[in-house]
């Protein structure tokens, strides 16, 4: 499926080096920014399990054709007393715990989750207005498995066949961000994907689950700043380099004031932003910049480099300016045939 990406094929090929070495030597069975849920304090630990449980009761709810009662999915919320459960958990702090353990929590609380808490509030608010039921599914699907990537021990049984042979294609990621209509607490964008490849693109569930996390940070970021509420997607495969390879970009328009404030913080070499500890917001204040960091490990891991800054300086990861563009890609190797 193809589109009018807003960069040509030239800058697309010029953002980053075709030398993208595949170091692995061990199949994916475990992300990078994963801890065990034994690290988490108890009470935090309690907030998690009880969340995942409410999402694999809701996921449950659906049938093949992806359709459900939303009176049982109210009644779901109900019992789970849904809102307060979401305000425990925006509660949690680790700031002073392992910062493995802030990434875990921040995509925990980050993924999917807001953009479904959002279509729920839409259910529970009036049995008038529209229900995007199919979304409803696919989020709380992806996010079942994000919890699950960042936390294996969660659930062992289904990581266990999360970490079985299957392929993955790229119609996985269409079926969700094509097209989409995408809501966040703090922003919304329509979603247009530009996919010049077809086929696999992991051969675990564990690692495209990864690959989510690493897509859900982009186009969360992108959402909240896009100035005109578009978010572009492309995907780009690389067959002629080192190691095959998508080149996958994530482009959204910014305002004057927005460009301002990434100049000032890094010039014109906004890949640092990779590296984390800088967000920006209308109102000036600043965040972690968890969601980038988190991406730039989880395609370190995915490639075998270092880590996050080996993968920001050998262009696995990076962002720039383009025109009125803020432009973020990121790489994932092409899963073998």
């Amino acid at each position: 499926m193809t589109g009018a990406f807003p960069l040509s094929d030239e800058t697309v090929k010029a953002l980053a080096p075709c030398n993208l070495p595949f170091l692995r030597h061990d199949p994916f069975v475990r992300s990078a920014s994963s801890a065990s849920i034994l690290a988490l304090p108890p009470v935090v630990q309690q907030v998690v399990r009880r969340l995942y449980d409410t999402l694999l009761d809701i996921f449950a709810r659906f049938d093949r054709l992806r359709q459900v009662n939303h009176d049982e999915l109210r009644q779901v919320l109900h019992d789970a007393d849904w809102h307060h459960l979401l305000h425990e958990l925006r509660s949690i702090s680790l700031s002073h715990h392992d910062p493995v353990l802030g990434q875990v929590i921040h995509d925990i609380r980050g993924g999917s989750l807001q953009a479904l808490a959002l279509q729920l509030q839409l259910l529970e608010a009036d049995q008038s207005l529209p229900v995007e039921t199919e979304r409803i599914y696919l989020l709380t699907r992806d996010h079942l498995k994000i919890m699950r990537n960042c936390l294996p021990d969660l659930d062992p049984e289904r990581t266990a066949r999360d970490v079985e042979l299957r392929a993955h294609g790229v119609d996985l990621l269409l079926e969700k961000w094509q097209q989409a209509d995408y809501r966040l607490p703090d922003g919304s964008a329509s979603i247009v994907v530009d996919a010049r490849y077809d086929g696999v693109v992991a051969d675990r569930c564990v690692e495209f689950s990864a690959l989510d996390r690493v897509v859900y940070n982009l186009v969360n970021n992108a959402t909240r700043h896009s100035a005109d509420q578009r978010v572009m997607i492309g995907i780009f495969p690389l067959f002629e380099c080192e190691s095959p390879s998508l080149r996958i970009v994530v482009a959204n328009r910014i305002d004057p004031l927005q460009r301002s404030a990434l100049e000032q913080r890094f010039g014109q070499h906004w890949s640092a932003l990779f590296r984390g500890g800088f967000s920006f917001s209308s109102d000036g204040s600043r965040g972690h910049g968890f969601g980038l960091a988190i991406c730039a490990e989880l395609v370190a891991n995915a490639y075998g480099v270092a880590n996050g800054s080996a993968a920001i300086a050998g262009g696995y990861v990076g962002a720039r300016p383009h025109g009125d563009l803020f432009v973020a890609w990121f790489h994932w190797p092409i899963a073998a045939p």
